[in-house]
């Protein structure tokens, strides 16, 4: 049976019977019935179901907040914010997917396209269990594929209701399908014929048996495996901010993240400051409200092994260290000081509420320290030195450095490790070709080629921006897949445009006279053939540096249905229908 079990109390809340050989028959076989005509579609059509992914995440979101809180026992505040960053992250694909496909045309007769690969097998962990599953599904569903869920057995009613989701939002019957097995189903899901890939996220022991598995079937695999990433505050750092960080990213879901920093490593100068800065904020974490439980006992008691075989090797005792009276399967918040290689909170991964503190007498052993794991996920790096913060995060052996800040996923980066925390990315552009064919196609003599479109500007529709603006669309579509929206505007001699913002990001070259640009409240002076860059809901306007000659720009929207918003009114348009 898979069993689902209130790690706040221990209790059961639901059992459940694993599929039999006959459902999972029926799974893969609608997922490949129906990937093969997924594929068919253009890739703005499936975009489509990711939009409403998102609202369907959203107007759901209290309800599975709730169900993660019960499952695996996130705080309320935490498991609202894992929804809530699932809808973003259907949103950016959505919005980009057209993008990060495209045909890329390679001069003078070839183009790179890139097909799915078939239906993919997604082995999820039960820590973020609907964060983990759409940051997988959302990518992997806009190139095309199929996927086949195996949820961690924790978690089964978080897996149902994934299935809920999809349903709810018009996913195509079969295309997602969610299986309830044991562990052992894995391999021979892995070897059925009807998998093309696999993904797995969780340990680096269980990650080592896929990959063996799924390279003997010679299929690809994307894994995400364990961390123990360092969180390295050097002498010129700021401390406070460092250490209120670093409580965050030490014991964010209870401790219970691949990401989470676990080891601190601090130079002597500032390493008294540090430790008791932080140990009073870790102090202050208030049990199920801030701290939640960990979500098996079994977890719990793995974790308290670690320090008590850490103490016992000299590690001090700063705070913590004794699992909670009382029902439920919480470990309080525990910080280590004058933890050294050789010990357990260094040398393992602690997947709980436990923070170990290595004091380094500079920082060229810091970053040997930092380096000195089977690890290489994430790193955080705490210095004012701007060069010496580029030179170092170069050095750091991890997927991810993030400078006075803390290490976390986003939609818009890739996301992975190096070393024994895995290989492969996912999220950004590099995670959605993860599950795609990179195919080349060449044209020989006699093959049609792209049809040549012609447009020229003086034909073309102008729309008055008011104070001497105007503006021209030219296209709304390159070659293959890719998806944007652009245009001329031409300024008379002092002309502008207000203050406004974006829905997507905007890129903008000055093709005649000089143009002030206000980007983010900063002015910025650029001349002809100057590029400039403006990300999506950042303020900023155009306006002709010159009060006599003509100015004029081209400007590219990473969307067709780029919208324009004016700050001082709020009042939002559609830019295309500008000309229409």
């Amino acid at each position: 049976m898979i069993h689902s079990v209130d790690p706040a109390t221990g209790t059961e809340l639901a059992r459940f019977a694993p599929h039999s050989e006959a459902d999972v028959e029926a799974a893969l076989d609608a997922a490949v019935r129906a990937q093969a005509r997924w594929r068919t579609l253009d890739v703005v059509d499936r975009t489509k179901l990711l939009r409403q992914l998102a609202r369907v995440l959203r107007a759901g979101k209290d309800e599975y907040a709730r169900l993660i809180n019960a499952e695996m026992g996130k705080p309320a505040a935490e498991a609202e914010a894992e929804i809530e960053k699932c809808a973003v992250t259907c949103e950016h694909y959505a919005e980009q997917a057209p993008a990060y496909l495209a045909e890329r045309p390679v001069p003078p007769d070839s183009v790179v396209v890139h097909d799915p690969l078939g239906v993919v097998l997604a082995v999820m962990p039960w820590n973020y269990p609907f964060w983990q599953f759409f940051r997988f599904a959302a990518p992997a569903l806009a190139a095309g594929n199929g996927i086949v869920l195996k949820h961690a057995g924790n978690v089964p009613r978080c897996a149902l209701a994934i299935a809920d989701v999809m349903a709810a939002a018009g996913t195509p019957d079969g295309l997602v399908g969610v299986l309830l097995v044991e562990a052992d189903a894995v391999a021979g899901l892995i070897a059925d014929d009807r998998i093309a890939a696999v993904t797995f996220t969780g340990s680096t022991q269980v990650g080592t048996l896929i990959a063996a598995q799924a390279g003997a079937a010679l299929k690809k695999q994307v894994l995400e495996l364990g961390g123990s990433d360092p969180f390295v505050v050097l002498a010129d750092a700021d401390v406070p901010a460092a250490a209120a960080t670093a409580v965050e990213a030490r014991f964010v879901n209870a401790g219970q993240s691949c990401v989470n920093a676990k080891r601190f490593i601090v130079e002597e100068a500032v390493a008294d400051e540090f430790v008791r800065r932080f140990t009073a904020a870790a102090a202050a974490l208030r049990p199920g409200a801030d701290l939640g439980p960990l979500a098996r006992e079994n977890l719990r008691e793995a974790l308290h092994d670690q320090v008590r075989r850490s103490v016992a090797a000299g590690a001090s005792l700063v705070l913590g260290g004794k699992p909670a009276d009382g029902p439920g399967f919480f470990y309080p918040p525990t910080v280590l000081d004058h933890v050294t290689p050789g010990m357990a909170a260094f040398d393992e991964e602690t997947f709980g509420p436990v923070a170990a503190i290595t004091r380094v007498a500079g920082a060229a052993e810091a970053i040997a320290m930092a380096n000195r794991t089977e690890f290489g996920l994430g790193a955080a790096l705490w210095t004012r030195n701007e060069a010496r913060a580029r030179r170092l995060a170069r050095e750091l052996e991890a997927g991810a450095v993030f400078v006075n800040g803390m290490v976390a996923s986003d939609a818009r980066l890739p996301f992975g490790g190096i070393k024994k925390s895995g290989y492969g990315r996912e999220l950004g552009a590099e995670g959605i070709r993860e599950f795609t064919n990179v195919k080349t196609v060449w044209r020989g003599p006699g093959a049609t080629g792209f049809p040549p479109a012609v447009l020229r500007p003086a034909a073309l529709p102008s729309h008055d921006r008011g104070g001497g603006a105007s503006t021209v669309q030219l296209v709304t579509r390159a070659v293959g897949a890719r998806t944007f929206l652009n245009g001329t505007t031409h300024f008379d001699g002092g002309a502008g445009i207000p203050l406004h913002t974006h829905n997507c990001p905007e890129s903008v070259v000055i093709l005649e006279g000089s143009a002030i640009v206000e980007i983010d409240g900063v002015e910025h002076r650029l001349e002809r053939f100057d590029t400039t860059y403006v990300d999506a809901g950042t303020p900023h306007r155009f306006r002709n540096a010159s009060a006599t000659e003509p100015m004029r720009i081209l400007w590219t929207y990473a969307s067709v249905d780029a919208t324009r918003t004016l700050v001082e009114t709020g009042v939002t348009t559609r830019v295309d229908a500008e000309h229409r």
